[in-house]
């Protein structure tokens, strides 16, 4: 038997997110495989949740399209929204969904330097990167 399937409580992968505009705390990008049509925004201060989505194949909220929680504190202020295929966020300061990055027309120069990179490889990328700093450095 397998476990059973962990409900997701983020409306927004951010991880299929192609960056192209960024600057420190905050991002703009698109998602290229855009299958949900409607819009989703997440906002959280200090330990204050609320998530709001109106996407087609998405499962309801704790209120229908909306939801109002209590969350562990990764950031001060954090906001993430998608409408269609168009995704911006912003934090402060950046955590692990909103990254600290540098990028500008799909260029992306900080954390990893690449063309059109996702969200989620940038964060594998750094991640790495940090590792072999701290173990170089060891």
């Amino acid at each position: 038997m397998s476990a059973p399937r962990q409900v997701q409580m983020d409306s927004i992968d951010e991880t299929q997110v192609i960056v192209h505009h960024a600057c420190c705390c905050c991002y703009d990008g698109c998602v290229p495989e855009c299958n949900n049509i409607g819009c989703a925004a997440q906002k959280t201060l200090l330990c204050c949740e609320a998530d709001i989505c109106c996407k087609s194949g998405t499962p309801f909220l704790c209120c229908g399209c909306c939801a109002l929680r209590c969350v562990a504190p990764t950031t001060c202020c954090k906001v993430q929204s998608q409408m269609c295929c168009c995704v911006a966020g912003s934090a402060l300061p950046p955590d692990s969904e909103v990254p600290c990055m540098v990028n500008m027309c799909f260029l992306n120069c900080f954390p990893k330097l690449g063309i059109c990179v996702s969200l989620g490889d940038m964060k594998k990328g750094a991640s790495m990167q940090f590792q072999s700093e701290s173990s170089a450095s060891s």
